[in-house]
C-alpha cells in the first residue's frame, strides 16, 4: 500500500476566492471493476466521515456524458479517480477523466488518483491492460486521433499526481481508512482564508479589484482598498487573496496591521512574519525594524510576491512593511486596506479602489440570508426587511448582525426593534451593534466585554482557562454563542472581532463611568490605568486591569494602589516595571499574567487561593514560597525563562494543574516528587534546565501527553512508571544525562515520538551504565504507536537492535546518529510505512540495504565507510525521492551506474541526490566547467547566481514525460541553500528547485548535487490537439544563499554545473496552423535533434554539442520515446 506525495496538488476556493462547492468529493470509477466492492466501500466510508460525495448510480451509460454528470464534476472540490484494470477500456471513463483535469486547471480543484491493483507506470505510460485498451481505441477512433491523444495525455497527467496505490494482497479496509483521513484533512483544513458565510456582492468587487491589479503585468504595483468601517474591505481583500495567490511565488496576508503594530516591538514581529511566510524560513535574525527593512528589500526584490496589508492606519506602518514598489520583484502586487484615503495618497499610491455600499438587491439578499436563510424575505416580511436594510444603511457588517439578531422573531418584535430614531450613520451602526449585545445573556455579555478589552487575538484555549477562573460554567458555550451571533470569529484557534465591535465593547465599559476610570469594570487604556494606580481611585467595581504602555517603562505604585479594588480578578502586565510597596492585594485574583516580573519570591501577603492562571515567564523569581502551597484551583503555571528559580516545591495542593512550563530555568535543581502524581497534568516541559538533578523517581501521570527533558544534562535517572500512561504521545530526552530507560517505558502505549541520546533501553536492574541496547531479539520495546524515533550515541553495535522494536506498521521516520553499527538488518523492510531514513556520523556503516516500499528520503552524512547502495534504482519509481550522502565512500560513479538516463526518466518523478564526486555527468548536454568562488549572504535569497540558462524545447515534446535535470559540483564548509526559478515562454512558474545542503564535517570535500524536475510539475499545457507544440522556451536560473539563521556569510566554491533537458517526443503529431509555428521540415528536424541550450551566465562557458560524433552511443533504451539528447552517453 503506497501513499504518494507530490508537488502537483492544488487547493481551491469557496467563493470568488472561496468557491462554494456542492460536493466535497466526486468518484470516478469503472463500474464493472469496482462498483459493488471497493468503490462502494470507499463511498460509504466517506459519507460516514461527513464528506459530501457524488457517485453515479447509473448502471448503463450512453455514448456521451450527461450534463448532470458534468455539473457534478464542476461542483466537486476533490475528484477521486479509481484506476482499475479495465478503466481505460471505457470511453465514458476517459471523457470523465478529461473533464476532471480540465476543472483542475480552471477551478484549482484537487485530483486524487487511486491505483486499485494496477501499476501507476502502466497508467502513466499506457501499458498492460491500459495499453491493450488504447490499441483498441486506436482502431475505433482512427478518424479522431486527436481524441485519443487527449485521453493519453490525461492518463499521463493524472498518474503524475499525488495519490494512493493498493497492491495485491493488501487490506482494503486500512487502505480506505487512510484515504478517507487524508481527504478529510483536504476538506476540513482548507488553506484558503475564510471570507464570509454569505459572499453577496463579493464576486463583482473581486473582479473590479482584479482588473485594477492587472496580475501578469510586468511591473510591481500597489493598490489601495478604501472605505468606511464595516463596509467589507477585509472581506474583499481575503477573496482577492484566495483567487490569485496561486499565481505568485509567495504570498502573505497580514491582518489588523494597525492594531498589531501599536505596541513597542510589534512592528518588528510583523516584518518577521512577512519574511517567514514569503521565504518559508523560521528563526530569522532580525533585531531591529531597520534591519527588517533591509532584509525585506534584499530578499524580496527579485521575488514575485502577493502581499496584503489589512487595516493600516499609520503611514509609518507602510514605510516599514512596504516602503516602495522597488522592494518587491517584477509582477508583484501589494494591496492595502484602510479607512484613511489620505494615507494611501501620501504613500504615493494612485490605484485606489473605493468600496461602495451594497445596492438594494444585494443588501436585501444578504440580510435575508442571515434573517431567513434564504435569498429573499417571505412576502409578509418584505416591508419590514426593507426597513431593516435602510436601518443598516446597506453596510455588510450591520446587515449581518441585524439579520442574525432578528432571525426567528415575530413581526411585532421586528417593529419594536426597528422603531428607533435614525441619525448619524455611525450612531445608527452602533445602535445595531448594541442591539446584538443587549440580546445576549448577562454571562455572555461579560465574556464579550473581556474579549473586547483584553483578549482579542488570543488563543481560544487561553481564553477558556481565563473564563474558568471566573467560575463560569461552560465557557465554550458562551464563545460558541458569540460565534453564532456573528460577533466573533475563530480562525487558526484565535479569537477575532471586528474593530467596530471592539470599539462598541469598550464604549460600553466607558459608559459605566464616563469621567472616573476607577468606577469601571475593566481598565486597558494606559492613561486610565496609570491614573487609577497612582491616585488610588480604584473601587470594587474594577474586575480586570491590563497594563500596556506605549513603550516599556516604569510605573510607581503606592501602598494603597489596589486597596479599593476588592473584586479585581484579572491582572495583566505587558511591559511595565512596577515599583513601590503595596500594602493590600485583592484576594479574588484569578489570573496573573506578568512577564519580566521583578519579584524574587512571591510576597507572603499575596492571596493565591483563587488563582487559576499564573504566568510569570522570564522573571527574577528564585522561589515560590508559602503562597504556592494553596493553589488548589491552579490549572496553568508558566515560569519559563526564570533563570534564578532553584526549586519547584510541593504542588500536591494543586490537583487541577494541567500545564507546567519550566523551559530554560537554568538554575533549577529540584522538582518535588509531588509533580509526578498530578492527576490532570497534560504537559510538563523542562527543556534546557541543565542543572536539574532531582526529579520524581516514580511517576503516575495518567493525563500527561508531553514530557520534555531535553538538555537536562544533570539528570541521570528516568523515573519508573507505575501504571499505563496511554495519553503520552511525545517524549524528548536528547541532551539529557539519562543513560537508560526502565522496562516500564512500555507503559507509554500511546507514544508516537521518542528522542533518545546516549540511552540504553532495557531493564534498569540488569543493564550496565553505557551498555548497549538489549541484544535479545525476543525482548521487544513495546511502543506500538511509535511514529518518529531518533536514537543518538546509543551504542547500537549490531544491526539486530531493530528486531526489538514492535512498531512495524507505525514507524515513519528513523534517525540514527553517531553510532557504531556496520549494517542495518534486513528486518528494516518490515517497517512498511517508513518514509525517512536519516543517518549521521555512523562511521562504520557500509551498505544501505533494501528499504521498505515507502521510503522517499535517505540522508547519510559523515558515514565514511558507506560505499554501497545496491537497491537504489528501485526507489526512483517513487513519486519523489531524495538521497543526501556527504563525506561517504558512496561515489557519484557508483550512483550513476544505477541512475541511467533511461531508468530515471522512464518514471518521470521528482528525485534528488547528493554524493561525493567531482564532475557533472557526461550525458548533460549543457555543462560549464568554469569554477566560481561565491560568498553567500544570510537572509538574502538570491545572494549568489550560479547560472542562468535558456533551453529550446523541441516543439513535439511529450510534456508529461519530459523534465529538467540540474547538476552542481560544489565545495563548501558550511550550510547553504540551492534554489531556482523556472520560466516557460517568459512566464514564471513555481520554484521546484529548492534544496537545503549542509557540509557537516570540518574538512571540505567536493560533492555532486543532482535534481530532476518533471516539466509536468512546472507547467501543464491545455489538451487541445496542438498543446504539445506551443511551449518551446525554458529559462532556468540557479541561485544559492545561506540559511536565515546563519549569522555570517558562507563561502562556496562551484566547480562546475550542468542543465539537461530530458525530452520524450511524439513522431506522429499533425501540425495545425503551420504559419504560426513553422514548417514541417523544421519540426521534422527538431524531432530528432533538439536545439542547443544558450547560456546567459557566467560568461566564457561552453555548450557541448550533444550530436558530436566523438560521443560513443550505447544501446538504446527499451522504450523509444526519448530524443537523442536523452539516450545514454
Amino acid at each position: 500500500m503506497v501513499f504518494i506525495t507530490n508537488h502537483g496538488v492544488s487547493s481551491s476556493s469557496s467563493s470568488p476566492g472561496t468557491r462554494s462547492w456542492r460536493y466535497d468529493v466526486f468518484l470516478s470509477f469503472r463500474g464493472e471493476d469496482t462498483r459493488t466492492n471497493f468503490t462502494d466501500h470507499l463511498y460509504h466510508a466517506l459519507v460516514r466521515k461527513g464528506i459530501s460525495t457524488f457517485i453515479d448510480d447509473e448502471l448503463t451509460r450512453g455514448e456521451e456524458i450527461s450534463p448532470a454528470l458534468l455539473r457534478a464534476i464542476e461542483q466537486s472540490r476533490i475528484s477521486i479517480i479509481v484506476f482499475s484494470e479495465n478503466y481505460a477500456s471505457s470511453r465514458w471513463c476517459l471523457d470523465e477523466l478529461a473533464k476532471i483535469l480540465q476543472c483542475k486547471e480552471s477551478n484549482q480543484q484537487i485530483v486524487w488518483p487511486v491505483f486499485y491493483k494496477v501499476d501507476p507506470s502502466h497508467v502513466r505510460n499506457q501499458r498492460g491492460t491500459f495499453g491493450l485498451a488504447f490499441a483498441d481505441h486506436d482502431r475505433k477512433f482512427k478518424d479522431n486521433m486527436k481524441k485519443v491523444r487527449e485521453w493519453r495525455a490525461a492518463l499521463s497527467e493524472a498518474a503524475n499526481l499525488s495519490g494512493s496505490h493498493l497492491k495485491e494482497g493488501e487490506y482494503e479496509y486500512k487502505f480506505i481508512s487512510e484515504i478517507v483521513e487524508s481527504i478529510s484533512v483536504q476538506v476540513l483544513n482548507r488553506t484558503n482564508l475564510h471570507v464570509a458565510d454569505y459572499a453577496v456582492g463579493i464576486p463583482s468587487r473581486v473582479q473590479e479589484v482584479d482588473a485594477m491589479l492587472d496580475v501578469g503585468g510586468d511591473r510591481c504595483c500597489m493598490v489601495g482598498i478604501w472605505g468606511t468601517a464595516g463596509i467589507g474591505k477585509t472581506t474583499i481583500a481575503k477573496a482577492v487573496f484566495n483567487s490569485i495567490a496561486h499565481k505568485f511565488e509567495a504570498s502573505c496576508f497580514l491582518e489588523n496591521v494597525g492594531e498589531n503594530s501599536m505596541s513597542h516591538g510589534e512592528l518588528l514581529q510583523l516584518q518577521k512574519r512577512l519574511l517567514e511566510e514569503t521565504l518559508g524560513s523560521k528563526n530569522l535574525n532580525l533585531n531591529s525594524v531597520d534591519r527588517g527593512i533591509s532584509v525585506i528589500k534584499q530578499s524580496l526584490s527579485s521575488k514575485k510576491v502577493l502581499l496584503i496589508l489589512d487595516d493600516v492606519n499609520q503611514l509609518d506602518q507602510l514605510k516599514k512593511l512596504a516602503g516602495a514598489e522597488s522592494w518587491f520583484g517584477h509582477e508583484s502586487r501589494v494591496i492595502i486596506t484602510t479607512r484613511d484615503r489620505g494615507l494611501l495618497t501620501r504613500h504615493g499610491i494612485e490605484l485606489i479602489y473605493e468600496v461602495r455600499k451594497l445596492d438594494y438587491q444585494q443588501a436585501l439578499e444578504l440580510f435575508s440570508l442571515n434573517a431567513f436563510r434564504m435569498n429573499a424575505p417571505p412576502d409578509d416580511y418584505l416591508k419590514l426587511s426593507q426597513r431593516a436594510i435602510a436601518y443598516a444603511q446597506h453596510l455588510p457588517l450591520a446587515l449581518t448582525l441585524l439579520g442574525s439578531y432578528l432571525r426567528n422573531e415575530s413581526r411585532d418584535r421586528w417593529r419594536a426593534k426597528l422603531d428607533c430614531d435614525e441619525g448619524d450613520p455611525y450612531d445608527s451602526i452602533q445602535s445595531i451593534l448594541r442591539i446584538s449585545y443587549d440580546a445576549l445573556a448577562y454571562r455572555v455579555q461579560q465574556v464579550f466585554l473581556d474579549i473586547a478589552c483584553f483578549f482579542k487575538g488570543q488563543k481560544k484555549d487561553y481564553l477558556i482557562q481565563v473564563l474558568q477562573c471566573n467560575n463560569l460554567k461552560n465557557p465554550e458555550d458562551c464563545i460558541q454563542e458569540l460565534v453564532q451571533k456573528a460577533i466573533i470569529t475563530i480562525e487558526l484557534d484565535r479569537i477575532l472581532m471586528h474593530d467596530l465591535l471592539e470599539k462598541m465593547g469598550k464604549d460600553i465599559v466607558l459608559e459605566e463611568s464616563p469621567t472616573e476610570p476607577g468606577e469601571r469594570s475593566r481598565l486597558w487604556f494606559h492613561e486610565d490605568v496609570c491614573h487609577v494606580l497612582k491616585e488610588n481611585t480604584g473601587t470594587n467595581k474594577v474586575e480586570g486591569i491590563m497594563i500596556k504602555l506605549p513603550e516599556p517603562g516604569e510605573l510607581h505604585l503606592t501602598a494603597k494602589s489596589f486597596s479599593g479594588m476588592t473584586n479585581l480578578g484579572i491582572f495583566i502586565n505587558r511591559n511595565a516595571s512596577l515599583y513601590g510597596e503595596v500594602a493590600f492585594v485583592p484576594n479574588k485574583l484569578r489570573m496573573i499574567d506578568w512577564e519580566n516580573c521583578e519579584w524574587q519570591s512571591l510576597p507572603s501577603n499575596l492571596p493565591l487561593n483563587e488563582l487559576v492562571v499564573f504566568n510569570m515567564p522570564n522573571s527574577r523569581i528564585r522561589q515560590l514560597g508559602e503562597p504556592s502551597k494553596n493553589l488548589s484551583k491552579l490549572t496553568s503555571l508558566n515560569l519559563s525563562g526564570c533563570e534564578f528559580l532553584t526549586k519547584i516545591p510541593d504542588l500536591s495542593g494543586s490537583p487541577n494543574l494541567k500545564y507546567l512550563d519550566l523551559i530554560g530555568c537554568t538554575s533549577l535543581i529540584e522538582v518535588d516528587s509531588s509533580v509526578g502524581f498530578l492527576p490532570k497534568l497534560l504537559s510538563l516541559d523542562l527543556s534546557g534546565c541543565y542543572n536539574l538533578a532531582i526529579f520524581p523517581t516514580t511517576i503516575s501521570l495518567k493525563s500527561l501527553t508531553r514530557l520534555f527533558l531535553r538538555g537536562c544534562t544533570s539528570l541521570k535517572i528516568f523515573p519508573e512508571i507505575e501504571d499505563k500512561m496511554e495519553f503520552m504521545i511525545n517524549l524528548q530526552l536528547h541532551g539529557s544525562g539519562i543513560r537508560e530507560l526502565p522496562s516500564s517505558i512500555s507503559y507509554l502505549t500511546g507514544l508516537e515520538t521518542l528522542y533518545a541520546r546516549n540511552i540504553s533501553i532495557g531493564s534498569a536492574s540488569t543493564s550496565q551504565p553505557n551498555s548497549s541496547i538489549s541484544q535479545d531479539q525476543h525482548s521487544l520495546l513495546v511502543l506500538p504507536k511509535l511514529n518518529y524515533l531518533v536514537m543518538e550515541e546509543c551504542s547500537l553495535s549490531k544491526s539486530e537492535f531493530l528486531v526489538g522494536l514492535n512498531c512495524w506498521s507505525t514507524l515513519s521516520r528513523l534517525c540514527l546518529f553517531r553510532d557504531n553499527f556496520v549494517s542495518l538488518s534486513a528486518y528494516l523492510t518490515k517497517f512498511v510505512n517508513l518514509e525517512v531514513l536519516d543517518l549521521l556520523c555512523c562511521t562504520k556503516f557500509r551498505e544501505i540495504p533494501e528499504l521498505p516500499p515507502k521510503v522517499k528520503y535517505v540522508r547519510a552524512i559523515d558515514c565514511s565507510a558507506l560505499e554501497s547502495f545496491p537497491k537504489l534504482f528501485s526507489l526512483f519509481e517513487h513519486e519523489s525521492f531524495s538521497l543526501f550522502s556527504y563525506f561517504c565512500s558512496l561515489h557519484v560513479v557508483t550512483i550513476m551506474t544505477a541512475v541511467t538516463i533511461a531508468g530515471i526518466f522512464q518514471h518521470s518523478n521528482y528525485f534528488e541526490i547528493v554524493v561525493p564526486g567531482s564532475e557533472v555527468p557526461k550525458w548533460f548536454d549543457y555543462r560549464c566547467e568554469e569554477a566560481q568562488n561565491l560568498i553567500l549572504e544570510p537572509d538574502i535569497l538570491d545572494s549568489a547566481v550560479i547560472c542562468e540558462v535558456s533551453i529550446k524545447i523541441p516543439r513535439n515534446v511529450e510534456w508529461e514525460k519530459s523534465g529538467l535535470a540540474v547538476c552542481v559540483v560544489f565545495e563548501s564548509p558550511g550550510r547553504f541553500i540551492i534554489h531556482g526559478k523556472i520560466r516557460i515562454n517568459g512566464v514564471d512558474r513555481h520554484m521546484y528547485i529548492r534544496s537545503w545542503l549542509a557540509c557537516w564535517s570540518g574538512t571540505e570535500s567536493t560533492h555532486v548535487w543532482l535534481k530532476y524536475i518533471p516539466l509536468a510539475g512546472t507547467y501543464k499545457p491545455h489538451v487541445d490537439g496542438r498543446s504539445l507544440l506551443q511551449y518551446d522556451t525554458c529559462e532556468v536560473a540557479i541561485f544559492s544563499c545561506s540559511p536565515t539563521y546563519v549569522m555570517d556569510s558562507v563561502s562556496m566554491s562551484v566547480k562546475s554545473f550542468g542543465v539537461h533537458l530530458v525530452c520524450h517526443q511524439i513522431g506522429d503529431v499533425m501540425l495545425e496552423n503551420d504559419s504560426d509555428i513553422g514548417n514541417d521540415n523544421e519540426v521534422e528536424e527538431q524531432s530528432t535533434k533538439p536545439m542547443n541550450p544558450q547560456q546567459k551566465r557566467p560568461p566564457g562557458a561552453s555548450v557541448d554539442d550533444t550530436n558530436n560524433t566523438d560521443h560513443d552511443h550505447q544501446e538504446e533504451p527499451a522504450f523509444s520515446g526519448l530524443c537523442d539528447c536523452c539516450r545514454i552517453q
